[in-house]
């Protein structure tokens, strides 16, 4: 009897959907979700398409995870709880309710699809399952802290954001690109997207307001809505995904016009990035191309030396813009009040050095500091991911973060020395590598470290990883079959 003809138990493939299931069922009671009828029918609906078109959906996921600006608000109503009611409304992103659809879709699949297909591909491939769940736990332990944060915003705060982040970003990501051509469509949708919102911030560069005016690049409200929720930095963090997806997928291309296209998709976002006149964006683009540098670019800019040359001129205008705008009385402002937000961010840790004050409550204890109030108005969530992690889980919660950029950092050195010098592959995961590297560096000054502007490129990272070390699936997993979507 061969390997292949022996019985497969149906049990651990139960179990993963369930789980699935059960994680969606505590992310949806720690939110608060409603059982609302528009609500219910809506999803289901939206479900039932992702059962039937999972990849459609999926590429439509990647295109709407990175717009935190479009957010759909239902009403929760009257819940009672014991004595209490609570009334309010819930809001999620539109990609959190993609996400959401496709998560139960897939978990669907594997419930009900076992049967007759005796298939052993179904299984997960769960890469950085330690560090977020040592996350996931640091967190929940939160709870002990001796400031007594609330229960409810620890947990709903655990599971929406690292758990579900964890599904969505990492889990989800890996399972569905498992062949060169699922990595290739995901690239295409992240440069479309990204090229998308790089003329968004031209068109707010040049202005006809009266008379011709220049400006820096910032995302422009469609609709009164500003799809990706920020200022020049979300702008600038979406440029940054872009410009490694555009590189990669021209690096894997065998054709000479999609090749120019890629690069030119990636030079226009680019400097669409530096025109932000974000100083995090500059420091993330300067050390990815450093990286770049002295690895895949190494031999082309050594042929090419006069260009380098060229290069710095043409970037002289830029460097004194950027010099003239950090003197500036703005510049100044968002500096001192990124001083004040680490100021209270090692306040609260020294309060709580182990456990923290709590997931998810560092900004209220910034809207309760009055001295950053009167100084700077309404309060921002804590501008780094280390001070947010410090204060918030203490160095339990450092740990595990640690653990996990430790995991990131093995896998990258795994794949890179796997690959031999000269591969397509090796240059494309080297501009997906930077894409991450550059992503966790703009995450040490900002604030969408829990979104996917973080993880999905850890994601594409880890699914391309897999694929290039010969470990390409010959065909789609049988809950995802070529012939289902």
């Amino acid at each position: 009897m061969t390997a292949e003809s022996l019985p497969i138990k149906p049990w651990p493939r139960i179990a993963w959907g369930v789980s699935i299931l059960a994680v969606l069922a505590a992310y949806a009671t720690a939110t608060g979700t409603p059982l609302a009828g528009a609500f219910v029918v809506i999803g289901l609906g939206a479900a039932i398409i992702a059962w039937r078109f999972p990849y459609t959906v999926f590429n439509i996921w990647l295109s709407t995870c990175l717009l935190l600006g479009i957010q759909i608000a239902v009403s929760t109503g009257q819940i009672r709880i014991g004595e209490r009611v609570f009334i309010g409304y819930l809001e999620l992103t539109l990609g959190e309710f993609v996400g959401i659809a496709l998560l139960i879709a897939w978990a669907l699949r594997i419930l009900v699809l076992w049967r007759g297909r005796r298939d052993r591909n179904w299984k997960p491939d769960l890469p950085l399952i330690l560090g977020f769940g040592l996350m996931f736990a640091a967190q929940l332990a939160s709870l002990a802290s001796p400031v007594e944060p609330p229960a409810g915003e620890v947990i709903k705060h655990a599971f929406r954001y690292v758990a579900f982040t964890y599904l969505t970003c990492i889990a989800l990501v890996v399972n569905f690109i498992r062949s060169r051509k699922r990595l290739r469509m995901a690239l295409v949708v992240l440069t479309a997207f990204g090229m998308i919102f790089a003329l968004d911030g031209l068109r707010s560069v040049i202005r006809f307001d009266g008379g011709l005016s220049f400006n820096r690049a910032v995302p422009l409200p469609i609709l009164e809505t500003i799809p990706l929720g920020g200022n020049q930095h979300a702008l600038a963090e979406v440029m940054l995904i872009g410009i490694c997806a555009a590189l990669a997928f021209g690096a894997l291309s065998k054709f000479s016009d999609q090749k120019l296209l890629a690069s030119f998709s990636a030079a226009c976002m680019a400097v669409i990035a530096v025109l932000t006149f974000s100083r995090t964006a500059w420091i993330a683009l300067a050390v990815m191309a450093g990286i770049l540098s002295l690895t895949v670019w190494k031999d082309w800019l050594l042929a090419r030396k006069q260009w380098l040359a060229i290069a710095a001129l043409f970037f002289i205008p830029f460097a004194a813009a950027m010099g003239v705008y950090t003197l500036s009385s703005t510049a100044q402002g968002s500096i001192d009040s990124r001083s004040m937000l680490t100021s209270i961010a090692f306040d609260a840790f020294a309060t709580s050095p182990v456990f923290g004050i709590g997931a998810g409550t560092f900004y209220d204890r910034v809207s309760r500091t009055y001295a950053f109030v009167v100084e700077f108005g309404p309060a921002f969530d804590a501008h780094g991911f280390l001070q947010k992690t410090l204060a918030e889980t203490g160095l339990i919660g450092l740990f595990a973060l640690l653990v996990t950029v430790a995991m990131i950092a093995r896998e990258m050195w795994k794949v890179w020395t796997g690959l031999s010098r000269g591969r397509i592959e090796r240059e494309a995961y080297a501009y997906l590598a930077v894409g991450v590297i550059g992503s966790f560096i703009y995450q040490l000054f900002s604030t969408s470290y829990w979104t996917p502007r973080l993880w999905l490129p850890v994601g594409i990272m880890l699914a391309a990883g897999r694929i290039f070390l010969e470990k390409e699936s010959e065909r789609d997993p049988d809950f995802l079959r070529k012939t289902n979507g």
